[in-house]
């Protein structure tokens, strides 16, 4: 008799140990659940590598882009984003008589393809809605092979619809 009651007792100890270690179990699964509820939803980043997008002006566009914007430039849209990578998406109207100097001036690796898109929807940084290339009907474009001496790559289309301006969307990326 002695023996069963010893073994009961250690029956139930062991129950119960095992009853804790499944609540304990459970309890750690809907706090990780939770969590990841919190992080995942509210785009929550604990550790950003990447500030949201923000206004850029015209001299963080030439600073960026490895660009000189020439006289009576309008800049329509400007955005960038810093962190890992460095982002730049802008959209300005110049007079068309001054394409080539901009060209030239920017020292592009490539030239300008007739009817090459080389700007497109993906390469908005700051989402807004006046990013349209793709209403553009006569283009040209450039998408440089290699890289500034920074490491800035650039990417640039030119709506030429309008005879006597250019709107330019020009796309830069560092890092």
């Amino acid at each position: 008799m002695i023996e069963t009651a010893a073994r009961t007792t250690r029956n139930r100890r062991s129950n119960s140990v095992f009853v804790l270690a499944c609540i304990s179990l459970v309890l750690s699964l809907i706090a990780c659940g939770v969590a990841g509820l919190v992080f995942g939803n509210n785009e929550l980043d604990p550790l950003p590598v990447q500030s949201g997008p923000q206004v850029a002006s015209a001299a963080q566009v030439e600073a960026v882009a490895h660009v000189t914007l020439p006289p009576g430039t309008v800049l329509l849209s400007a955005a960038y984003s810093n962190g890992l990578e460095t982002l730049l998406s802008a959209k300005f109207r110049m007079p068309r008589t001054a394409l080539d100097a901009f060209i030239a001036e920017a020292k592009f690796t490539a030239a300008p393809a007739p009817g090459f898109r080389a700007v497109d929807a993906k390469h908005n940084v700051g989402g807004g809605n006046l990013w349209d290339p793709e209403a553009a009907k006569t283009v040209s474009g450039i998408v440089e092979e290699q890289p500034t001496a920074d490491g800035t790559r650039r990417s640039i289309l030119f709506n030429l619809d309008a005879p006597d301006v250019v709107t330019v969307y020009l796309y830069a990326s560092r890092g």
